[in-house]
């Protein structure tokens, strides 16, 4: 995961040198990534539910304590593709000072945040949506996942906007927001991620003015 950090001006998402990091957190860093390589790997070779922990772990060269030190289930480890967007989203989110309307706030953080992965992101991406299609148990811990992303967006919002946590603007904007980015990725992937990263942005800008656009929509009340 590309990481990300306040640009100038108010906290947009900018890439920094890793090597900037403390030895510790770029070890830590280079371990969770190759447990997500070679899982990544065998889930697709041999498929999610055949591939045990104890397989998993061997072929990573790596102690099962050091696994859950990274991963709380063999079910994150096959969805880091995707939990690294969200990561980056609700850090990238922490950071900004939010001034005019609250959904392009979170258009903006996440378009910015999706510029910023790291190149081979879009390759991994498309081969962990492919598997998530294919075993139910990492598709409902996408799921949960997702849920628990936009609670934290919303606690997020209601303290910098000074709001109670049960606003449910809040609650539907969040929601909106991972809507806006299923949509936008869904044919992108399906197209094994033609027309690239800046193809990807494009459909996300369009599936964020898709609502305000479908609010108003009208039937015409004819025939």
């Amino acid at each position: 995961m590309a990481d990300i950090s306040d640009a100038p001006g108010r906290g947009g998402p900018a890439v920094i040198d890793e090597r900037s990091l403390p030895l510790r957190e770029r070890k830590r860093l280079r371990t969770r990534r190759a447990l997500a390589a070679t899982a990544l790997r065998l889930f697709t070779a041999d498929g999610f539910e055949a591939t045990t922990l104890e397989r998993l772990v061997e072929e990573a060269e790596v102690s099962k304590s050091t696994f859950f030190r990274a991963f709380p289930a063999k079910e994150a480890v096959g969805i880091e593709a995707e939990a690294e967007v969200w990561t980056a989203y609700t850090a990238a989110l922490d950071r900004r000072r939010p001034d005019g309307v609250i959904l392009d706030e979170l258009r903006d953080a996440l378009t910015g945040v999706a510029a910023a992965l790291d190149p081979d992101w879009d390759r991994r991406y498309v081969a962990t949506r492919r598997l998530i299609l294919t075993a139910p148990a990492l598709l409902a811990y996408v799921d949960h996942y997702r849920t628990g992303i936009e609670r934290q967006v919303v606690a997020c919002l209601a303290g910098k906007l000074g709001l109670d946590g049960d606003d449910m603007r809040l609650q539907v904007l969040a929601e909106l927001t991972t809507t806006a980015w299923s949509v936008a990725a869904r044919d992108w992937v399906r197209d094994d991620a033609r027309g690239g990263r800046d193809h990807l942005i494009r459909r996300l800008q369009g599936a964020f003015a898709a609502i305000p656009a479908g609010l108003h929509l009208r039937a015409s009340g004819e025939g």
